[in-house]
């Protein structure tokens, strides 16, 4: 019988996982969320390695993000309703979920609007119809320790109308800006443009414009995206209305041949990596995904107009009747609406206006599930805005020297929250 191997009467494990460098190459190696928290608490040391952001985004971008749940919001000025996803609820993100701070219920007797909703972060406000004397504030539903609501300083006066065209949270991590508020102002050609950005806990002037359209755009819709320093609106004249914040420019970018606006929501953007920007057309029961490579080569005096030549290309043609015929009578198909979409244009979210019935649909699979539906006589336009789980969670941050600790307990303050 062979003889069984000596086993070392030293520390070698304890040598090896005391490596500054080495304990930071496991940690990017991991191969899921739940073991990264969980080595992070093994010590403070680990929580140290765990809390530098070149092993962060090595790890972030080896993950998948987790679609929790959606924020419905109706144009009647009524409360966002949260509605969390079954297979969301059914999975180990439902901890999540069920211990975080979604729903306004102590905001009854307010007007609110959720403007935008990204990087585990909930940019809301209220109606400046009412004249609430409430400034924005910001939610971080998943921030698990301490406050998780911040009431954003008062917002600067503007005279060009009483409140903004859109709010909307950076694209990017990192950085000290914590959103952008878009003002527009338009009569016939003319369109006038001025960004307001909070950074460092104040509000400044970030850039303003005003330019002669080659075409007017009737009307601009509030269907408004931040993509890597550009703003894209879409306009129910043909064509996007976008805006160089760097250089302060106006472009346009006319849609794709045969598709148009009709009704406010049979049109839908989405933004995507490498600068990609994606387009959303309904028409009848045919639903078409579009893509566009959108450089950054636009030149010339910020009073300039310039236009970009539509490349678009066909990604998908999708028939929403065979897609949905589980879920949806054949008779409301004429009725349905784009009401939310998902970035890289992995997922979206229909409205069937005949029974109230939304649903989710998943680009690639074409997996098509209910999420909720709305009562018949409910006739309010909606939005609907995902919110997605990024990976890994935040930590709390170490103090100068920290790091070389011993063990750190499980309920040391370790936060589920992505927010930087």
């Amino acid at each position: 019988m062979p003889s069984l191997p000596v086993v070392e009467d030293d520390d070698s494990a304890s040598k090896v996982l005391a490596n500054e460098g080495l304990v930071g190459d496991i940690l990017k190696c991991l191969h899921c969320p739940t073991c990264f928290v969980s080595a992070a608490l093994t010590s403070k040391h680990w929580l140290h390695n765990a809390t530098n952001q070149a092993i962060i985004q090595s790890f972030r971008s080896r993950q998948s993000r987790h679609l929790l749940g959606v924020y419905i919001c109706t144009e009647n000025f009524s409360k966002p309703q949260f509605v969390p996803l079954a297979d969301a609820l059914s999975s180990e993100l439902g901890a999540a979920i069920r211990h975080g701070n979604f729903r306004f219920d102590n905001m009854d007797k307010f007007f609110m609007n959720v403007w935008d909703c990204r990087n585990d972060r909930v940019l809301y406000g209220f109606s400046g119809s009412f004249n609430l004397p409430l400034c924005p504030a910001m939610r971080m539903p998943l921030h698990t320790l301490g406050q998780d609501t911040f009431v954003l300083p008062p917002q600067p006066s503007t005279t060009w109308c009483d409140c903004p065209h859109a709010m909307l949270l950076p694209d990017e991590d990192g950085g000290d800006i914590s959103c952008y508020r878009l003002d527009i102002f338009y009569k016939g050609r003319m369109v006038c443009a001025r960004v307001f950005v909070l950074q460092a806990g104040s509000w400044a002037t970030h850039s303003a414009s005003v330019a002669d359209l080659v075409r007017p755009p009737k009307e601009i819709l509030k269907k408004t995206l931040l993509m890597r320093g550009k703003i894209y609106m879409l306009t129910t004249a043909g064509y996007i209305l976008a805006f160089h914040l760097a250089n302060r420019n106006f472009f346009t970018v006319d849609l794709p041949k045969g598709v148009k606006f009709e009704y406010s929501n049979n049109l839908a953007l989405c933004r995507g990596d490498d600068s990609v920007i994606y387009l959303f057309h309904l028409k009848g029961d045919k639903l078409t995904a579009w893509l566009q490579r959108m450089t950054d080569d636009l030149k010339g005096d910020r009073l300039t107009v310039s236009a970009i030549s539509a490349q678009w290309v066909l990604r998908d043609t999708i028939s929403v009747q065979d897609t949905c015929c589980h879920l949806i009578d054949k008779g409301c198909i004429r009725y349905v609406s784009v009401v939310g979409v998902g970035d890289n244009a992995e997922f979206l979210f229909l409205e069937f206006e005949g029974n109230g019935i939304i649903v989710y649909m998943h680009l690639k699979s074409r997996k098509v599930k209910l999420v909720c539906k709305r009562g018949p006589y409910n006739d309010f336009a909606i939005r609907v805005l995902p919110f997605v789980m990024t990976w890994p969670v935040v930590f709390p941050k170490l103090g100068a020297g920290e790091g070389k600790g011993e063990g750190l307990h499980q309920d040391s303050g370790v936060a589920t929250s992505s927010v930087e």
